[in-house]
């Protein structure tokens, strides 16, 4: 396991007795397999993507993988016939046909390259994630051009993004979020195949990961916008909404360097699109449906104007991995000040700072308190999952 340095953590300001006071309310227990899991949210639920960045909080919080792995195992657990799992355990009706966000993968390598913890990895598991991997690139590929379809805004996590994505079961969006996940998803899984000595599906996944990286690059950029968009099955077309969910290939590092230039000069430090008073912003403030409150239509968390730690995290990381660590640093601190300021909450009001929704949140929020520490360390947990120091 990865030591991190005493006096880094120190030198961070990372106040340990505050984050681990909220953290003891973050243990649940699933009444179902009987495994205790770590969860962000008063209900107890167990989310998909969410688990990817609390597991991460969980390391730098200097807990064992236990609780990781239990979340893992609780989702497999859950897996039916077809491979479909659920997005959340328990089930939130109506969303029992939103399969989980492509993040399982990343997470079992979470574990195995930086607790390197590989025992409980066995045969049985590794076909539970094939089988899940597949659901997504055969029956979430409605067109079976490639691109995988979001079922929702709901699905997508970003509940109320409405305009890119639709209502419950509109199925219509191909994400550039989604396509992104999967990538690494795939890229994931390929590592865990070759780790158990499936070497032919290895090699398979990862053609597939590389064809899904093609067209993200080739068929969502938009060259007259500079910007990448999802895709209207219906129409094939890209739906024109600027989302923050189209910075995902910055995250993912599948955007090519001239298109990450243009995503974070005319974009992303854009004032009148991403760059807000307390930034990032969901949708770009140049957007018809970018507002801080919620509308009667919405479902869910507002992802139209507000500003989600989550997210800010990943741009975090994509900014350093293309070398644009001053901006990097600019973000890092912007999100820090947020949270220290205004405190623990779901998340935040791009135009004034104030916090929304649960308080206190000891979910993806606190990843906010360890950017000074990864400021500070040349160690990279993100590319640490993705094997680069294998």
């Amino acid at each position: 396991m990865y030591k991190i340095d005493d006096i880094l953590i120190r030198a961070s300001g990372i106040n340990f007795k505050h984050i681990s006071k909220l953290m003891k309310n973050g243990i649940c227990f699933d009444s179902r397999t009987g495994r205790n899991f770590y969860s962000g949210y008063i209900d107890k639920i167990l989310f998909d993507w969410d688990q990817y960045f609390e597991a991460i909080i969980q390391f730098y919080a200097g807990w064992d993988s236990t609780l990781i792995k239990n979340g893992i195992l609780i989702f497999l657990d859950n897996e039916n016939e077809s491979g479909l799992i659920t997005r959340s355990v328990p089930v939130l009706p109506p969303d029992d046909n939103e399969h989980c966000k492509p993040f399982l993968s990343q997470i079992v390598n979470l574990i195995r390259f930086v607790y390197k913890d590989e025992n409980w990895l066995n045969e049985d598991v590794y076909q539970k994630l094939k089988k899940y991997i597949d659901f997504w690139l055969i029956n979430m590929d409605i067109n079976k051009n490639g691109l995988c379809e979001w079922m929702s805004s709901v699905h997508t996590g970003m509940d109320n993004q409405h305009e890119r994505a639709g209502y419950w079961n509109d199925r219509f969006c191909e994400g550039v979020d989604l396509n992104s996940y999967l990538y690494l998803e795939l890229i994931a899984f390929s590592k865990i195949a070759n780790y158990l000595g499936f070497v032919n599906d290895s090699q398979l996944y990862l053609e597939k990961a590389l064809l899904i990286k093609n067209k993200i690059i080739n068929e969502m950029w938009d060259d007259s916008d500079g910007f990448f968009y999802d895709i209207d099955i219906r129409t094939n077309q890209m739906i024109k909404v600027k989302s923050i969910s189209s910075f995902m290939p910055l995250w993912a590092c599948i955007a090519t360097k001239e298109q990450v230039k243009i995503l974070i000069y005319e974009h992303l430090f854009n004032s009148k699109e991403f760059w807000a008073p307390y930034p990032i912003s969901a949708y770009a403030r140049s957007e018809k449906g970018y507002r801080t409150e919620l509308i009667p239509s919405d479902i869910g968390c507002n992802w139209r104007a507000n500003t989600w730690i989550n997210t800010n995290y990943m741009i975090y990381n994509g900014l350093k991995f293309y070398g644009y660590n001053q901006l990097a640093s600019l973000l890092a601190y912007k999100t820090y000040e947020l949270v220290k300021k205004t405190g623990e909450y779901e998340y935040y009001n791009s135009e004034n700072g104030e916090g929304v929704k649960q308080n206190p949140f000891w979910g993806w929020t606190l990843l906010a308190h360890f950017l000074p520490l990864e400021e500070k360390l040349d160690f990279n947990i993100n590319l640490a999952i993705r094997g680069e120091y294998e």
